[in-house]
């Protein structure tokens, strides 16, 4: 063309001309694709949420075999960690020598019934017998265990953490509440004794030794 002008127009006719003469075959045009939304502008409307980044550090359950602190489930049982291996990986995200895990099952088995004498266990029999189902039953039990039936456990925990953070040694600590006549929770019974010792205290302490 004689100039950029006139260039449409050239271009326009050679097509044209092209195609009345077969060298150009017109094919129609596809759908023009959509170009998707922003994903920052999408989330604002509302219409997508990010996904959850929720994970636990001690039981992972997303590839294909469950494991407890990295630990995978046959290992566990390939290794015969029992239930005092599975809580050390649990609870103390970590593998325990297997005398700490005897330790811990042992703490279990001793602890596993207190007989139906305890507000805790009467309470959970009763409901259970009211017809009530197992849940319902033993949240009637939990939830009256209390400092003087079954919950002098939580109150010796933190005696015997303040007494650790106060630096004082443990037969100094002891002489300071017996002279305060404070009781020691979690330390004497109002039936066994040195005379009439606990068989389960006995195990634990024979153990340790």
């Amino acid at each position: 063309p004689d100039s950029f002008d006139k260039l449409p127009e050239m271009i326009s006719k050679v097509y044209t001309d092209l195609v009345e003469a077969g060298d150009i075959k017109e094919v129609a045009e596809g759908e023009t694709p959509q170009v998707p939304m922003d994903y920052t502008w999408a989330k604002k409307l509302g219409m997508v949420r990010k996904p959850a980044n929720f994970i636990s550090s001690i039981s992972d359950d997303r590839g294909e075999e469950l494991k407890y602190c990295g630990v995978s489930i046959s290992e566990v049982f390939e290794q015969e960690m029992g239930i005092g291996g599975v809580l050390s990986l649990l609870w103390f995200r970590r593998q325990l020598p297997k005398e700490c895990c005897k330790f811990i099952e042992m703490i279990l088995m001793v602890t596993a019934d207190h007989g139906p004498a305890v507000s805790g266990a009467h309470n959970t029999i009763v409901t259970a017998r009211a017809g009530k189902d197992l849940v319902s039953a033993l949240c009637s039990g939990l939830l009256t265990i209390g400092p003087r039936f079954g919950g002098a456990l939580d109150d010796a925990a933190k005696m015997f953490a303040d007494a650790l953070d106060s630096g004082v040694n443990a037969k100094d600590w002891i002489d300071k509440m017996k002279k305060s006549n404070q009781l020691i929770m979690g330390i004497g019974h109002r039936i066994k004794s040195l005379a009439n010792p606990d068989q389960r205290v006995e195990i634990i302490k024979n153990y340790a030794k």
